[in-house]
């Protein structure tokens, strides 16, 4: 898209549209959305008025059934030949005038009860007749059976007028079925319902759907108060009212429904609705036309230095700003921004040469830069500092110097050994996630412009690593003769007695001698091999000569090399082999060299007697796994990353437990270069289970 097009697509003529548009339609919202609202409030009064009415009259038409129960009830408890039979014990004939007398006054259910509320009928049900006994209630609302179907109920006593007996109870019941509410509807003219537990049980129309959904309530904390429901039925829309029916205090939660069609209410809405949104639609079309045409003659001017914006934006600053006669307010602003080209391209000069002058400060500071102001406060941090303090900038600005650079028990704060300006310091601090660090601290003094307090900058460079790297070239010379000293002496020793007693010695003295100048000869060669392969890793050079291998015979070159080492600690190899090895693609020689530095590790940090376990595992991804095991101290989950790192030396436990830290090194660097990986982890009843994985194929290369 054109660049004037894109301007013109955002300028005012844009705006001068939607605002109308935004006018129009507030308009519309403040006359019709509260006329509309009336007109459907009003509407909905008017049914739920109704409904109220119905709802009243269903109440009426219930009590009036429940009366007449309770009447017929003490007509039933009163009659002679109903006292005669319970007296007398003769249920079959009980049962007979019981059944004739229940259709003669349209009765659902007529049970009959001793005075232990024992059935004298057949379907009698003597849970009822405890419940209403102990409830002491003569008239209820109960559920009768395993299918909700509710029933009124009438529970009366009967007694002898002789001697005054309590002769039993008989319970008189209408259920509220399809037929009764069908009867009800017919009575008050509404659609009837029963609910039990928010489902319809019987309804006058026998397609209401059987879950109640509702709309809202009129008052639910009063069982007086209808609660209004609504459901949709045949594409026509209905709204009904909830009336609480009395039961028990412990039974069931009943309500009897009244609805109505509220069609021709919800039909005139939708007319109302739509014919506003069709007349404001219609009014946005027209008045967004002129509007745009009357913002468009009105504003043509800016289009001009709306292009003149956009070259001055994208870095030209050499074009003149057009300046139009009329409007005289965008003549004024054509002035002004032609003079705000000028002075741009002035600052724009002086802005550039401050940025070169900022450019070559940082860059001629190699790590972290801090500023702060005269009370210590930290005012900018840079990305290297925070790398360094493993603290970020949002935590650590407007925070005093000392919070952040944290300092070793003991020494001085960090404020207080921080160099003069233009000087340079050496400092020790504890970062946040809490390694020491040792930093070399370059102090320099800002002055700003305009400004009379002053800031300080501080210059940051990590030189831990060098000082580490000092230290550990200081302990490999240290400790290299030594590792020389010990294998060699340990030759000289056994030379020296075979020249002097040769003939003296037995044939087991004799290979006692030499086994042992056989395994200070090993570890000598170890060491120096260890030594070469460091050096060539350092220098760049380090290579390795793939052919295919059987892996049996580098592990067989490997234990013959470690057996007197083992034999002289008194420790057993075990060897495991899960599964098929496959021939593999490897340096046999520099992977025997692992396996030794591994087998040599695990051997001198186990105790003696211990078994050194060696694992090989063929796994499902073609990968083969080499797992070295020891009884070792362990190595604690903090170290376990740098223990493969150059000159990195467990804590020995034992004075016999020697090494400069090249082997473990050496191993990495051997099996990244095959392609696999290398790592340890804790074993679960002490000790560490070295392990490196090769792809079977030998990896890249």
């Amino acid at each position: 898209m054109p660049i004037w097009k894109r301007a013109y697509s955002q300028s005012i003529t844009s705006q001068f549209r939607l605002a109308f548009v935004v006018v129009i339609i507030a308009t519309t919202i403040a006359a019709g959305i509260p006329a509309y609202l009336i007109i459907r409030s009003e509407l909905q009064q008017q049914a739920w008025s109704r409904l109220a009415d119905g709802s009243q009259i269903t109440r009426t038409l219930l009590g009036n059934e429940q009366d007449r129960l309770v009447d017929l009830g003490n007509l039933t408890s009163q009659r002679p030949t109903l006292r005669k039979y319970m007296i007398k014990g003769s249920t079959e004939r009980l049962r007979e005038y019981l059944r004739v007398y229940q259709s003669s006054v349209d009765l659902d259910i007529l049970f009959a009860y001793d005075a232990d509320c024992h059935p004298l009928t057949l379907d009698s049900s003597p849970n009822l007749c405890m419940d209403l006994l102990v409830s002491s209630q003569r008239s209820s609302l109960e559920v009768l059976d395993t299918e909700p179907r509710l029933v009124s109920v009438v529970h009366q006593q009967v007694f002898d007028d002789i001697n005054n007996q309590l002769l039993g109870y008989v319970t008189l019941g209408v259920y509220l079925d399809d037929e009764f509410v069908s009867q009800l509807a017919s009575a008050s003219g509404f659609i009837q319902s029963v609910m039990l537990d928010g489902r319809r049980v019987a309804s006058s129309m026998p397609s209401l759907p059987e879950t109640v959904q509702f709309e809202g309530h009129g008052g639910a904390e009063d069982a007086n108060i209808p609660l209004q429901t609504g459901f949709t039925l045949a594409g026509i829309h209905y709204q009904g009212a909830l009336s609480h029916l009395d039961s028990r205090d412990d039974g069931i939660t009943a309500y009897i429904e009244t609805a109505l069609s509220v069609e021709s209410m919800v039909s005139a809405e939708s007319r109302g609705l739509l014919i506003m949104l069709i007349s404001t639609f219609v009014v946005i079309v027209v008045s967004s036309l002129l509007a745009g045409e009357y913002a468009r003659k009105l504003t043509a001017p800016l289009l001009l230095l709306t292009s003149a914006a956009t070259n001055i934006s994208e870095g030209n600053l050499s074009t003149p700003v057009p300046c139009p006669e009329q409007p005289s307010e965008i003549a004024t602003l054509a002035q002004a921004f032609e003079e705000s080209r000028n002075n741009l391209g002035t600052m724009l000069e002086d802005l550039t040469q401050e940025k070169a002058w900022s450019e070559a400060l940082i860059h001629s500071i190699v790590e972290g830069i801090v500023t702060m102001d005269s009370h210590g406060q930290i005012t900018s941090f840079s990305q290297g500092a925070e790398r360094i303090t493993g603290c970020s900038q949002e935590d650590a600005l407007n925070e005093p110097l000392d919070v952040i650079f944290v300092v070793p028990e003991g020494a001085p704060k960090f404020s207080d050994q921080l160099p003069h300006p233009g000087g340079m310091q050496q400092i020790e601090i504890v970062t946040h996630d809490g390694h020491q660090k040792t930093l070399s601290v370059t102090n320099a003094e800002l002055v700003q412009k305009d400004h009379d307090a002053s800031e300080s900058a501080l210059v940051l460079r990590d030189i831990t690593e060098k000082g580490a790297v000092r230290n550990f070239r200081s302990y490999f010379l240290a400790n290299i003769s030594h590792e020389f000293l010990t294998p060699l002496s340990a030759i000289s020793a056994p030379v020296e007695l075979l020249l002097d007693e040769l003939d003296d010695l037995s044939k087991d003295d004799i290979s006692k001698l030499l086994n042992s100048i056989h395994m200070s000869v090993t570890g000598l060669q170890a060491l120096i091999d260890n030594l070469l392969e460091s050096m060539s890793i350092e220098a760049g050079r380090f290579k390795i000569r793939r052919r295919h291998t059987d892996l049996n015979d580098i592990i067989t070159d490997a234990v013959h090399m470690m057996q007197p080492l083992l034999d002289r600690r008194k420790q057993e190899l075990h060897l495991n082999i899960k599964g098929q090895i496959p021939e593999v693609r490897v340096d046999p020689t520099r992977l025997t060299q692992v396996l030794v530095n591994l087998l040599s590790n695990a051997s001198k940090y186990s105790p003696l007697s211990a078994p050194v376990h060696l694992t090989l595992e063929h796994g499902l991804d073609d990968v083969l796994r080499v797992s070295v095991s020891d009884r070792g101290p362990g190595i604690p989950p903090k170290d376990r990353e740098d223990v493969f790192r150059r000159f990195v030396r467990l804590e020995a436990h034992d004075e016999a437990h020697y090494g400069v830290g090249l082997g473990l090194s050496v191993v990495k660097a051997i099996i990244e270069e095959h392609g696999g990986e290398v790592g340890v982890e804790g074993r679960p009843d002490g000790g560490s289970i070295f392990w490196f994985e090769l792809p079977c194929g030998g990896g890249p290369g």
